[in-house]
């Protein structure tokens, strides 16, 4: 199936998304991503995993097809940092949203959105794919639980770890009443398919490649990393956008800059991912399952919109 095209007159459109993983993402790189965004005037969709920061854990992934290539090209190993690191392996693991419970609610009043990025975003991103659901409820359910305490909200939105979901995760969310999800790579807007059920969620797949993907590559480097991302925004369509706060809220904050100023001068519009689902709830969605495939400079499989991969091998 081919990917759908915008209309000429169809505005550009973006979600900044943002993911975070860890202690140090969330006390320094999403204060200072939230400092960026309101001298910009942009608002984003934040997912924060809200349980223990157990990032030392990835350690043994150094094994995995593409993993080290990944960290030694894209930065990302300094980007955490060394204390971030030892945490699940020499150190405990600190219960992230805890670190900073205010900076969350200084999100929701600056108009920002803010979800669910799980409870521990290393245990979910190494095991959910085949996790039984009673711990797919169990990660969830406590993840929702400290956002509720914390900012008296039910959340309505989550996005995966690593683009990694199971169907019994997708029919739990949709059980705790959450309206919007964004757990795959993909092009459009669609209503999961679980057991031949379109589910009440919409599902906004991450549409573009993430920064450290493209910084592996021989031709970008982060003084050009943020034309490069520009240039992969589609013209009259939905596009959105995944950063970590760890990494563009942190040392590539200036790619992020001349990212968005670049965009800004485009006439981009950006809206938190609440506002694209509501605005592709008013027409009819495809109902579409789960895929799996690789993409560039990225190790391991990760959930797909079927028709985008279709689209992609036409």
């Amino acid at each position: 199936m081919p990917e759908p095209c915008g209309q000429p007159s169809d505005p550009t459109r973006l979600v900044l998304k943002v993911d975070v993983d860890t202690k140090v993402g969330l006390l320094d790189g999403t204060r200072r991503l939230a400092d960026i965004l309101g001298e910009l005037g942009v608002k984003a969709s934040f997912y924060v995993a809200m349980g223990p920061d157990h990032s030392g854990r990835t350690l043994k992934r150094v094994f995995r097809p593409g993993f080290l290539k990944k960290q030694l090209h894209s930065g990302a190993a300094k980007a955490y940092g060394p204390i971030t690191m030892l945490y699940g392996l020499l150190l405990p693991g600190p219960i992230i949203a805890r670190s900073a419970p205010g900076l969350l609610n200084r999100l929701i009043s600056e108009g920002h959105e803010v979800g669910l990025h799980g409870w521990d975003h290393v245990y979910w991103h190494d095991r959910v794919r085949h996790m039984d659901p009673a711990g797919t409820r169990r990660q969830l359910e406590l993840a929702a639980g400290l956002f509720r305490q914390i900012t008296g909200l039910k959340p309505a939105s989550f996005a995966s770890p690593g683009w990694q979901v199971n169907d019994a995760a997708l029919v739990a969310m949709a059980a705790m009443g959450l309206t919007h999800v964004s757990c795959t790579r993909g092009q459009s807007p669609f209503r999961p398919l679980v057991a031949g059920r379109a589910l009440p969620l919409i599902e906004l797949p991450t549409t573009m490649p993430s920064l450290d993907e493209v910084l592996s590559l021989p031709q970008v480097s982060p003084e050009n990393a943020g034309l490069y991302l520009a240039d992969q925004v589609r013209p009259g369509r939905l596009n959105v956008f995944t950063l970590h706060g760890e990494v563009e809220g942190r040392q590539m904050a200036p790619v992020l800059r001349q990212f968005l100023g670049i965009l800004l001068r485009r006439g981009v519009i950006f809206q938190r991912l609440v506002d694209a689902a509501i605005q592709a709830a008013r027409g009819p969605l495809p109902a579409e399952g789960i895929a799996w495939a690789t993409v560039p400079n990225r190790a391991g499989e990760l959930a797909f919109q079927p028709s985008a991969l279709a689209g992609l091998a036409a």
